[in-house]
């Protein structure tokens, strides 16, 4: 008799069912959100499991491999898969979710997540980290700008850093009121500006000691922070048979739908990690407007930029690009700008 098992994580506690190969319920319980405690539970059941499922989430990436190392058959599913699959559930609660991933195991109707090695997930939490103390930056400068414009003060086009922390002094003046309300946001902001150049010093610094990610900056267009995020989420070249499937995997394909009469095709699924595809697209959008060497890749996006439009060429460059990436890293090679040459990669992308 074979055995599956589900498990529906949340931050404190874990549901967990069982059932054989008939879809009978054969235990449940809930446990803490460990990985001893779901050892236990298991090992307490002694039952041979064929397939462990836990839906993809933030636990994810430390339960999974730790279940694996007590040696169960783990497996973390596609969070779309799970939410379509319980859909249909009239109460839905933590158990009956757990009976539900639990089911999908014994179907197989799901789709395998890949989870990053603890070495991507910590360069991933730098890029992210990275990110945010950029956005908080923008969001202080519009701040900033959107209250000082009350009083008709414009900031206008003006460069960041300490040439934005002039204007705004400069416009506020004397004004005793507004420089007690703006002047702290103008410190946080000048702070931000620090910690944002450790993290990006961080980032150029592995950069620098890493081959992959070099080889990846001899495209066009791609710099160090797409270089490392692309590289952080493929992880391991292998994990892809053929370099077309990383195009779909980040969400670059076109979306299909056919039923009776009707049949086209829509805008790209976008189902795939939106942090490399939006670092990705800036990088064709970059070689496509400001690029001047000579390129295959370009000169087609180019023209189909002429039939259609410069952001559906970004996209589709885009694509290309990452098809290319993945099997400059496979191959050991470097991007290559003969025109023959390029034109056949591009091709049999």
């Amino acid at each position: 008799m074979k055995y599956f098992c589900g498990l529906d994580v949340s931050l404190n506690s874990t549901a967990i069912c069982i059932v054989n190969q008939n879809g009978d319920i054969v235990r449940e319980g809930q446990v803490p959100s460990e990985p001893a405690a779901l050892n236990d539970w298991l090992q307490s059941i002694n039952l041979p499991l064929t397939r462990v499922g836990l839906e993809a989430g933030s636990l994810s990436p430390w339960l999974c491999p730790e279940l694996l190392s007590f040696g169960y058959p783990a497996i973390c599913i596609e969070t779309r898969h799970v939410k379509a699959a319980l859909k249909a559930q009239k109460v839905k609660t933590d158990r009956n979710d757990a009976r539900g991933i639990a089911q999908i195991m014994r179907t197989g109707w799901y789709r395998e997540v890949h989870v990053k090695s603890s070495a991507s997930h910590k360069l991933r939490v730098l890029l992210n980290n990275r990110r945010c103390l950029v956005d908080k930056r923008s969001d202080i400068d519009s701040q900033i700008r959107g209250t000082i414009r009350a009083f008709g003060l414009k900031a206008g086009k003006v460069a960041g850093g300490a040439a934005y922390e002039a204007r705004i002094r400069e416009l506020i003046g004397d004004d005793a009121e507004l420089q007690a309300y703006i002047f702290p946001m103008l410190n946080v902001r000048r702070e931000l500006i620090a910690q944002i150049e450790k993290l990006q010093k961080l980032v150029l610094d592995h950069v620098k000691g890493d081959d992959v990610c070099r080889r990846l900056m001899t495209v066009p267009g791609v710099g160090p922070l797409t270089a490392l995020v692309f590289k952080t989420f493929i992880d391991r070249q292998e994990r892809f048979r053929n370099s077309k499937g990383v195009g779909a995997a980040i969400g670059l394909t076109p979306k299909k739908y056919a039923s009776g009469e009707v049949d086209y095709d829509g805008h790209i699924t976008k189902c795939g990690d939106e942090f490399v595809r939006h670092h990705l697209y800036e990088a064709a959008h970059t070689m496509l407007t400001k690029y001047k060497k000579p390129c295959a890749l370009k000169a087609w996006g180019l023209r189909l930029a002429r039939r259609s439009s410069l952001k559906i060429a970004s996209v589709a460059v885009a694509r290309r690009m990452a098809v290319l990436m993945h099997a400059m890293w496979r191959d050991g090679t470097e991007f290559r700008f003969r025109q023959e040459e390029t034109e056949t990669v591009a091709a049999a992308a």
